[in-house]
């Protein structure tokens, strides 16, 4: 008997056939048990000879893509990749089978359309002696557990160490009785298989209660058509108690007179891996946190680290940008503007106005009252300016007393004019600053894309030539540029 995975399969030589004088309904009764038992297993199951498909169940049938009954008659090489492949196969699987051992292999096999596939294959002669009279292989569709997490690789070979040299016992149970049992599951238990016979199946349990939320677990599974899969402790014959991983399947999910098939491993030495693996994992989990802990204290002190370096390049990044004494931006971050400015206008043909404010009679007033009371006037004149623009517009300080406003997306020219005369005004009106009241006008000198010019530094030299025509006609008044203005001297 060979299993796999929730699935039972006999081969005619486990059981002993109908004596000639059984009757004729007793033997299509047996027959039609063991095709019940063949349909209804969750994994394939085929019989084959002289390396052709004589028989073959519907889960194998569907696993590759078959109608039933279809790969009948065929090849047996029909299920794998290649020639080369089969032949492969053949030369790791021969030897094993011809010496009476049982096959147990993983293997890429291919369905009918082409597309390749893993599957555990356990096998074994029907007579090692006589490798004519065939062979039964039970095939496992294992693609999702190949493609198993990395992180369980280590683990997963361990426990394929185990599997890989366990032996299953099957068995086929009706109203809570063994109808059928292979021979490792009754040694499993200590029992002969002929002794389980017509057993209840709560013998093999520790105590009824455990037994019967067992039943009450696996009911509403089987009922819906599902697979059980569960690990319970059961009973030897002795009494002695042992850890089994159960896999079951209702022979008819509508009808469960019909009867489950079960498969039963012996996972004691499984469960005291996990157990250990537990242990080791909590001792590791406690010199995690020991050697985190350390770790946060020095992290700690390297995040402070690295936000003060940070700041410091922001800070700096900052100065090379900005004037230190305004915050305003400076000659490069105003070009930069300026340029993308005149790019965006290009694009969407818009106006931009370029504004030269230049102090009227600031050397004087930081001559006679200090550099101090100087710079806090450019510091207001600054916050002036910046009151008075919108978000979209800049304003820089190019020189001692001299700043430059961009206007983008403009409409028109006479809305340079109106900002122009606003700037005028809101400048011109008195200063107090550090206990003095003093009035400064500016001049201003106003540029416009594209009439004036069509590139950055064209525009700021045809605003400053029309602030220094202003300076000429007066001061404190505000003059865009014309053909003709040229800076004086």
């Amino acid at each position: 008997m060979e299993t796999s995975g929730g699935v039972i399969f006999s081969a005619p030589t486990s059981y002993a056939l109908p004596s000639c004088d059984a009757s004729e309904s007793g033997l299509e009764h047996k027959l039609l048990e063991y095709q019940a038992i063949l349909d209804n297993a969750s994994l394939g199951i085929t019989f084959t000879r002289r390396r052709t498909f004589l028989h073959c169940n519907q889960r194998f049938s569907e696993m590759f893509g078959w109608e039933s009954n279809e790969l009948v008659g065929q090849p047996a090489n029909l299920t794998y990749p290649s020639q080369a492949a089969y032949d492969r196969w053949l030369r790791m699987a021969a030897p094993v089978l011809r010496s009476g051992r049982r096959l147990d292999t993983e293997v890429q096999m291919a369905r009918r359309d082409g597309s390749i596939f893993w599957c555990r294959m356990l096998g074994r002669l029907i007579d090692p002696r006589d490798a004519s009279k065939g062979a039964i292989f039970i095939t496992e569709d294992i693609t999702e557990r190949k493609e198993a997490a990395e992180a369980q690789h280590q683990l997963l070979l361990e426990y394929q160490a185990m599997l890989d040299n366990a032996s299953l016992g099957v068995t086929f149970t009706r109203k809570r009785r063994f109808l059928h049992c292979n021979r490792r599951f009754s040694e499993m238990f200590g029992w002969t298989s002929e002794e389980l016979m017509d057993q209840p199946t709560h013998v093999l349990y520790s105590s009824p209660e455990a037994y019967e939320e067992l039943v009450q677990t696996a009911r509403p599974i089987l009922a819906s058509g599902r697979r059980l899969d569960l690990e319970v402790q059961m009973k030897r014959r002795d009494g002695t108690l042992f850890w089994c991983r159960v896999l079951a399947k209702s022979i008819d999910s509508s009808d469960p007179g019909k009867g489950a098939i079960y498969l039963t491993e012996d996972i004691t030495e499984r469960r005291g891996a996990q157990e250990a693996l537990r242990r080791a994992h909590d001792e590791l989990e406690l010199r995690v946190q020991e050697r985190t802990a350390e770790l946060a204290r020095a992290n700690e002190m390297l995040q402070a680290e690295i936000k003060e370096r940070q700041l410091a390049e922001e800070r700096i990044r900052y100065l090379a940008h900005h004037d230190a004494l305004t915050g305003l931006p400076n000659r490069r971050l105003l070009q930069d503007r300026l340029g993308q400015a005149l790019e965006m206008a290009r694009r969407q043909r818009h106006l931009v106005a370029v504004q030269y404010v230049d102090l009227d009679c600031f050397k004087p007033i930081n001559d006679r009252l200090g550099h101090h009371v100087g710079d806090l006037l450019l510091q207001a004149v600054a916050a002036r300016l910046r009151g008075l623009l919108r978000a979209v517009d800049t304003v820089a300080r190019v020189g001692g007393d001299e700043f430059v406003i961009v206007l983008p997306e403009m409409h028109e020219e006479d809305a340079a004019a109106e900002t122009a005369q606003k700037v005028l005004a809101a400048l011109s009106q008195p200063y107090d600053i550090d206990g003095h009241r003093m009035v400064v006008t500016p001049s201003i000198g106003v540029s416009l894309y594209p009439r004036d010019a069509h590139t950055a530094e064209r525009l700021l030299t045809a605003a400053d030539c029309a602030m220094y025509y202003a300076k000429g006609q007066g001061r404190g008044n505000w003059q865009i540029f014309r053909e003709g203005m040229r800076v004086p001297g």
